[in-house]
């Protein structure tokens, strides 16, 4: 009788959709030294930033629910000495996770966007969660075809991501009937919807990126993407508390409350077409942002409320066909994730193995693997201008 011995026990490999594969590519080998050989940044500024907002909005949000379970009434806007305290508690909880901002401008401008948040936009968002911090995983098939170097025996990958927010939404609902943030969503989807139905939200410590760009990888399709596959990863769950994802929702939390630099930035696309909200749609807002700037003032007059909300929300429709798609793109990243793990693995070589990106300024600028990447000291090295010989 011939026994068959037992297979070896193998882990599925597991991506992060935010920490791995949109890690991954904002560039190959920061994420090689940052996520896979978890080297700590000398100055994770985008990473306290995005936890700061994030803490800030939760923090909000739990006291607004203990106060609704309690049957009291306590919606934002809120007094600035409250808001300085949940900023406080969050910044406390940060600084013992060893986050500390990168400096006091770092650190106001934080709290000001975390204020403008909790005041403009929590009044309309906190009514609508339904549930906060939502984790989602699945398992898709790992694309073995699609990888060089293949060093697993694994046939598939598990995909994680955490949902801010989820929110349930009926149509005929009295009391969203005002709601802003409301308006904005169903104004961007088809009227066949269900009558009940799931929004996913995700915040984003950013400005709304352009969806034109000739530098740089493309975030405005990226975010799609990533929303898209939280639908699906929703979709999936064996939940009886769950309706149908017709969209994901991307905040741009850095569009309601902007720098000097945003405001140039954002200037210039509209000028160009390269934004999709541009400022010439709102005379008041071109009014309020071409204000000359002043050496005493850090930062620029805010805008139109509605023109910020505008600026912040971003809809993206879900059906099966873009998950579907979504889905597709991401098993491409996780192939080349894997290809450069099993390059190094067999020729035992960082820097040569993994994908690089010196296309995008800001990364860059927050790497600390610059001073020794070759596509940085290519790109950006500063040239001698050349001498023309005698003739």
């Amino acid at each position: 009788m011939e026994l068959q011995t037992r297979s070896k026990v193998y882990t599925l490999p597991s991506y992060s959709l935010t920490g791995d594969l949109l890690g991954f590519l904002r560039c190959g080998l920061q994420y090689r030294y940052g996520t896979v050989g978890q080297l700590p940044s000398s100055h994770p500024v985008q990473l306290w930033f995005g936890q700061f907002i994030h803490g800030v909005l939760e923090e909000g949000y739990r006291q607004f629910d203990a106060a609704r379970r309690g049957g009291k009434g306590d919606a934002p806007p809120w007094p600035e000495p409250r808001v300085a305290e949940i900023c406080d508690r969050v910044e406390k909880r940060l600084g013992a996770q060893g986050l500390f901002p990168w400096s006091h401008d770092l650190k106001d401008l934080g709290r000001m966007r975390a204020q403008v948040a909790l005041n403009d936009l929590a009044p309309d968002l906190f009514p609508l969660v339904h549930q906060a911090e939502v984790r989602l995983t699945g398992a898709r098939r790992l694309p073995v075809e699609k990888i060089q170097n293949n060093f697993r025996n694994a046939d598939r990958y598990e995909m994680v991501g955490v949902v801010d927010v989820l929110t349930h939404m009926e149509l005929g609902s009295p009391h969203l009937a005002n709601n802003r943030l409301v308006r904005l969503i169903l104004d961007a989807l088809p009227e066949n919807l269900p009558p009940k139905f799931e929004v996913i939200l995700d915040y984003k410590g950013m400005k709304r990126p352009p969806f034109k760009t000739s530098r740089g990888p493309h975030y405005w399709d990226i975010y799609g993407w990533q929303v898209q596959t939280y639908a699906h990863l929703r979709d999936v769950q064996d939940d009886e508390d769950r309706y149908p994802v017709v969209a994901g929702v991307l905040l741009y939390l850095n569009e309601l409350f902007p720098t000097w630099s945003d405001v140039g930035e954002l200037l210039r696309q509209s000028r160009t077409g390269r934004t999709d909200v541009p400022v010439t749609f709102d005379p008041e807002a071109v009014r309020v942002l071409r204000t000359k700037r002043a050496r005493s003032v850090a930062y620029p007059p805010l805008a139109p409320i509605d023109f910020r909300l505008k600026r912040a929300v971003r809809v993206v429709p879900v059906d099966k066909n873009s998950m579907k798609e979504a889905l597709e793109r991401f098993d491409d990243v996780v192939a080349r994730i894997e290809t450069c793990h099993g390059t190094e693995r067999k020729h035992g070589r960082v820097i040569a193995s993994w994908e690089r990106n010196a296309m995008d300024e800001g990364t860059c600028a927050a790497c600390d693997s610059r001073t020794w990447c070759p596509d940085f000291t290519t790109d950006m090295r500063p040239r001698v201008p050349g001498v023309k010989g005698w003739p």
